[in-house]
Parts: C-alpha cells; sequence; structure tokens
C-alpha cells in the first residue's frame, strides 16, 4: 500500500519528519518497508495486514496518523448533492452476494483529461491518468477505500443492471483486452443481454467509459468477500478494488464514497445527475457488541500507568464510541469497520498501538519456581524415535493432509478421511486416515531419484471418525545397507520390518508381541499381519502389493510397511520395571524338530510350550524351516530349540525329559504336528 504524503497532509496535521512518521507508524503496526520520492512528494510504502481494510485509503491513514501523533482530522469539503427520486433500472438476483448496490446516473457529462490535482495524486500512488471520469474512481478508490465503476450507460443493453451469477459458457472481454471463461461461481454485473463486469474484480471493455461518452451509470456496491476473492483466483486477475472487496469494505460507506465521487465528476466533467438507485438486501447492519475495558487491568497488562480520559480520547480518535461505566471501566462500542475488535484485549492491543511499542516499558516477567511433570506422551514419542534412528531407520515428516485419489490408489479409499472444505491445493483435499499414502509419496519421489534403498519412519497424526490419533509409520525398500565384511546384501523381507517393529516396542512397552495373520488388500496375501502389545491390538505390518507399488509408479519389489496405532500403546510407557538378576545355574538345551501345517504359526507352537513349561522353560529359540520332499503335502518343517533353566537349583535331567516329553505329545496331539 503506498501513502502520500502531501495527499495525506490534505486529511491531518502532520508535524513531524518523514522519517519519524516513518518510525511511528512502523511502531504503531504498520511496517514502512520503503520511503521513496515521486515529483517532490514523499511516498511510503506500507505492509498493511489483513484485518485492517480500512487503512487501505487515505482517510484511514489519516485517521491513524491523528491519533498516533494526537492531532485532529481536518474535515473535507464538499458541497452536497439533490439526488433525483426518479430511480436507476437496477436489479439484484444474488442478495447474498451483492448485499448492497447504489446506482447513480448522470447525463451529459464531459468526458476529457482529468484536473492536475488529481493526475499528482494518482501518479504520486503509482496509479496512471485516462480520463476525467475513471480518474475520479481510481482518486475515490484511495482517498475513501470504496471501490467505484462507471458504466458507459449508452452501451448498456436495455440500460439496465442486473447483479447474477454467470451463466454456464459466458464470456466476457474485460478492459485489458483478454476475453475470459466465466461460470456460475462468478458474480458478474450484466445488462439486459450479456456481462458487463465481473463483480468487484474487473469491468468489460464494451461498456468502459471514453472520450465519446455522455451519460454515465456510476456503481458503488458492496459484494461478499469469499466470492470475490475465490473469482480473482479462479481468472487470475487482481485489482485494486478485488483487493479491498476481498479484505472486507465499509457496508455503511458504500454512499460516502459514492456521493464523493458523484460531486467530483459533476465538478469536473459537469453533467446532471438524472436518478439514483440504493438497493439494501439488509438494511443496516446491526450495531458492533459493547466491549467494557477495566483500566486498571489495561495498565497492568501494558505495564504504564494512563489516565482513563487518555484511554478516551485515544479510542474516540480510532473511531471508538466512549463513555465512562462503573468505576474505572469504560463503555467501548468500535466503529463499524473494524469487525476485528471484539474483546478487551483488542482494545488493549489498540491503546498500545497510538502509543507506540517502543514506548511500553521492558521488564522481565517474574517466574515463579515450579516442578515439571513428565509428558508422557512427548517422552513416549521420544523414546520411539531414538529406538528407530538407532537402528538405522531416517525420520521423515511429510504433510497431514493427502489427496482421495492417493488413497485410492494405496486402496484405502474406504478409509475416507475428513474432507478440507478451502484446501491449499488439489493434493491436500483430505486429512489423511493413514500414514500409507504420504510415505508411499516419499518412497517415490526417493526412488525417482536414485535412492532406491530406504529405511524410513514418521511419527504423526492420522485423522479417523473417532478423532486424531499419533500413528507411528515405518517403510523398508530396496535392499539392506552395504556392509565391508559380507560381499553382498541381500534385499528387505518381511523379517527386517518385523524385527524393526518388534525391537522398538519391545524396548518402549515392556509388554508380549504376538503376531497373527491379517489380510490388508494393500498388503500381499500370506504377508500381512496384526500386531499386538500387551493384548492389545495396535497395528498391522507386511510387504505392500505390487498393484498398490504400480499405482503409484514405485519400480521397485521390495517395500514393507508398517502402521502403528501410539496411542494404544502410550498407558505401558514409563511402568517401573523390575530388575531380574542372570541366573547362577547352567542351562539344558533340547532340539526338535516338527512338521507342522503351514497354518500353525511358531507363536502357537511358543504358546504351548511355555503353557506346560512348569515355570523351568526359559526361552524357544527358532532356529530354522524347511519345505522339502520328506515334508508331507500341506506342512513345513520346522526346527527349534527349547532352552530349560532355573534362578534357584541346577535342573536334574530327569524332571527336564519329564517336562520336554508333555511338550512334545501336547504339540503332536494339539497342533497336530508330526516329530521327525
Amino acid at each position: 500500500m503506498k501513502i502520500s504524503l502531501n495527499w495525506l497532509k490534505d486529511y491531518v496535521t502532520v508535524g513531524v519528519s518523514a522519517e519519524k512518521l516513518a518510525h511511528k507508524l512502523t511502531m504503531a503496526g504498520f511496517e514502512v518497508e520503503k520511503i521513496t520520492t515521486v515529483d517532490a512528494d514523499t511516498v511510503f510504502e506500507l505492509e498493511i495486514t489483513p484485518n485492517r481494510p480500512d487503512c487501505l485509503n487515505m482517510r484511514g491513514m489519516a485517521r491513524e496518523v491523528a491519533a498516533i501523533l494526537n492531532t485532529r482530522l481536518k474535515p473535507v469539503k464538499m458541497p452536497g448533492v439533490k439526488f433525483p427520486s426518479r430511480p436507476c433500472d437496477i436489479k439484484i438476483l444474488d442478495k447474498k452476494g451483492c448485499p448492497r448496490y447504489l446506482g447513480t446516473f448522470i447525463r451529459g457529462a464531459a468526458v476529457a483529461d482529468a484536473p492536475e490535482w488529481i493526475k499528482r495524486r494518482l501518479c504520486s500512488v503509482g496509479s496512471r491518468s485516462i480520463n476525467n471520469v475513471v480518474d475520479i474512481t481510481n482518486f475515490c478508490l484511495m482517498e475513501t477505500g470504496q471501490p467505484l465503476h462507471a458504466f458507459d450507460y449508452d452501451k448498456l443493453c436495455g440500460g439496465r443492471i442486473i447483479v447474477r451469477r454467470a451463466q454456464e459458457g459466458e464470456t466476457i472481454t474485460t478492459i485489458d483486452g483478454v476475453e475470459r471463461k466465466l461460470d456460475p461461481s462468478i458474480l458478474i454485473i450484466a445488462d439486459e443481454k450479456r456481462p458487463v463486469a465481473i463483480a468487484g474484480v474487473i469491468g468489460g471493455k464494451d461498456t468502459e467509459v471514453t472520450q465519446e461518452t455522455k451519460n454515465i451509470l456510476l456503481e458503488s456496491a458492496y459484494f461478499d468477500p469469499i466470492l470475490i476473492r475465490q473469482a480473482g483466483r479462479r481468472l487470475g486477475v487482481s485489482s485494486e478494488s478485488s483487493y479491498r472487496f476481498e479484505r472486507g469494505v465499509d457496508y455503511d460507506a458504500v454512499g460516502a464514497g459514492a456521493d464523493r465521487a458523484v460531486r467530483l465528476v459533476l465538478d469536473c466533467a459537469g453533467g446532471i445527475v438524472a436518478g439514483r438507485c440504493d438497493i439494501r438486501a439488509i438494511g443496516k447492519r446491526p450495531k458492533s457488541a459493547v466491549i467494557v475495558l477495566n483500566i486498571k487491568k489495561a495498565n497492568n497488562f501494558l505495564g504504564i500507568s494512563l489516565a482513563p480520559s487518555r484511554y478516551k480520547k485515544i479510542l474516540r480518535q480510532l473511531g471508538f464510541q466512549a463513555a465512562g461505566g462503573k468505576k474505572d471501566t469504560l463503555r467501548l462500542r468500535p466503529p463499524a469497520f473494524r469487525s476485528d475488535l471484539k474483546e478487551e484485549v483488542d482494545v488493549v492491543e489498540e491503546v498500545a498501538r497510538v502509543i507506540g511499542y517502543d514506548n511500553l516499558p521492558v521488564s522481565l516477567p517474574a517466574v515463579p519456581a515450579a516442578s515439571i511433570v513428565s509428558e508422557t506422551r512427548r517422552g513416549f514419542r521420544q523414546a520411539v524415535r531414538e529406538l528407530l534412528l538407532a537402528q538405522g531407520v531416517n525420520e521423515t515428516i511429510t504433510y497431514a493432509m493427502v489427496s482421495e485419489k492417493s488413497l485410492v490408489q494405496a486402496r484405502q479409499g474406504h478409509l475416507g478421511g475428513v474432507r478440507i472444505q478451502n484446501p491449499l491445493a488439489s493434493d491436500q483435499g483430505v486429512l489423511r486416515p493413514s500414514l500409507l499414502p504420504s510415505l508411499l509419496s516419499v518412497v517415490a519421489f526417493n526412488i525417482n531419484r536414485g535412492q532406491k534403498n530406504l529405511k524410513l519412519f514418521e511419527a504423526g497424526k492420522i485423522y479417523t471418525a473417532s478423532g486424531e490419533r499419533e500413528a507411528l509409520g515405518v517403510v523398508l525398500a530396496g535392499r539392506q545397507e552395504d556392509d565391508w565384511r559380507e560381499g553382498r546384501k541381500g534385499a528387505f523381507d518381511f523379517y527386517d520390518i518385523k524385527g524393526v517393529v518388534e525391537q522398538t516396542l519391545a524396548r518402549t512397552c515392556g509388554q508380549e508381541i504376538r503376531i497373527a495373520a491379517s489380510p490388508c488388500s494393500f498388503l500381499v496375501p500370506g504377508q500381512g499381519v496384526s500386531v499386538a502389545v500387551g493384548g492389545v491390538v495396535a497395528g498391522f505390518l507386511g510387504k505392500v502389493d505390487g498393484g498398490v507399488l504400480e499405482a503409484w509408479d514405485i519400480k521397485q519389489k521390495n517395500v514393507f510397511f508398517a502402521q502403528i496405532d501410539l496411542e494404544e500403546l502410550r498407558s505401558f510407557f514409563g511402568k517401573e520395571r523390575t530388575y531380574r538378576p542372570i541366573s547362577e545355574f547352567p542351562a539344558i538345551v533340547r532340539d526338535v524338530s516338527l512338521a507342522v501345517g503351514k497354518d500353525v504359526s511358531f507363536q502357537q507352537v511358543c504358546a504351548t510350550a511355555f503353557r506346560l513349561g512348569r515355570g523351568i522353560l526359559h526361552a524357544v529359540k527358532f532356529s530354522g524351516e524347511y519345505r522339502g520332499e520328506k515334508i508331507p503335502a500341506g506342512n513345513r518343517g520346522i526346527v527349534f530349540s527349547l532352552r530349560y533353566k532355573s534362578d534357584e537349583r541346577t535342573l536334574r535331567e530327569e524332571e527336564v525329559n519329564e517336562v520336554h516329553e508333555k511338550i512334545v505329545r501336547a504339540l503332536v496331539s494339539e497342533l497336530g504336528a508330526i516329530q521327525r
């Protein structure tokens, strides 16, 4: 936003240097980024925050400067205009998109060059001169903040204005000479036959004011900010008008902006006002709510001591209605153009701005000593991260938003996800219900750039029907890292991802981990399992199906994925563990070779063995699996060892043999195993 110092002085007395004024504006929340000189005029380039559309004009900034410098505004002298009772022919079909439209018909205007004083003012803020009528609309825009548009009335078919949504397939050639396609999401100004302007954004070429124009229809309106923002982005058009409309202009100032422009047109271009129509869909807006300001509380907050009279004066200069309330309080009503002021703290900030942030005392807050309670959620997450990093798994961080297409590609379209009403991009329209799409996108990104061997994890949020949950995702792809001690490292397999997950959960949760077959549509059949910790099913792991990899264009056969719900396991973390000393007594080991059905898991074998171990079975260690000619069809050979040991004494051979034989018999009778 450019502010001309000479123009500003038309509305307020500035008794300080340009440099000092720039400093005071910056300390009041209006950062002055640059100061330049244009034809002996000083021009400030300010950064206006989105919540202050009231300052996107000279009068708005003059009001701020008057409060900052503790001076008065100069009144703008303007003779009144007598408007006829005859209305213009205006119809609003979309009253939500256009709650107010004010049209003024001026007959017999002489379009020519604008007066030099208007040209100078516009030149100082970077606007070029076109003709007196158009320059006046631009001048009033910069002066009052109210966007205006002038139509050549004789070029309006039927002499009518209709505010409506565009129809599918309609087009308009705008004043920049570009033909633009319209759709029903765009609000337009039309005559009886065609669009003549894109509401609040840009006018049409066919009805622009030229040197031949004699009769003018002057538009001043209030348009829905959201519609204007969407239309501008859809069409790729931004203008001084749309910049203000999409931030919100003052509904009650629509008439004042139009009156100022009409007076200037009559003075500079002549003509007479032949018609006026002010259509309001919502009438007057309701007044803003009263805010009660506690002076003592505000002084404590700012660290200063200001009298109630000083508060009242500052706030009245900013447009507030201020009256005394109970002891040490003020009853305040914010101005209509400050819809961002809703609470007492907002008012305190306004006072701080005017005083200047650099004038507020600086002190360190008193921080009482207090013990810090450990937070289980953070400690658990950090412990999981450290264990994964120690295993050589690298952390990645991805967006929590994915596209619905990515869920379908991952065969998780049924999960749905939480749709975002106003996504930042088309590929971020859903809050992810799973970490799989996010990690597959990382795998595809890295493989396409030559990084084919990956060990990655992410601890992040997923969003389900029951709310947001913290989850852990792990992905392995390609081959294991090269090791100089071995000539060749093999590809990752199911047991690598299983080992990473088991090691992490065993060290953080200290509970029994059970793996059970659990088919998933996105995992290879037979290589997808559920993971239960302490009897709680907390996730799954397995090999990603080739069809899923193909949908993601991942040219890699070995991709393994695991997802664990950390919310389910947090209660296991941080529990005290009892130290168990190493036994001083020797162990007795018995090897077992069995043929079991393909559907019998090794976990079932372990469960049966420990159930009958009578407290002396210390460990079951898997040695290998064999599938060959000597194994009956539908079976597989497994070899494992049972380790017997006591913490209190040396075991006798006969008691070990007794327990061992019971275990083997139970495996044969209960699991249908064949002893080899």
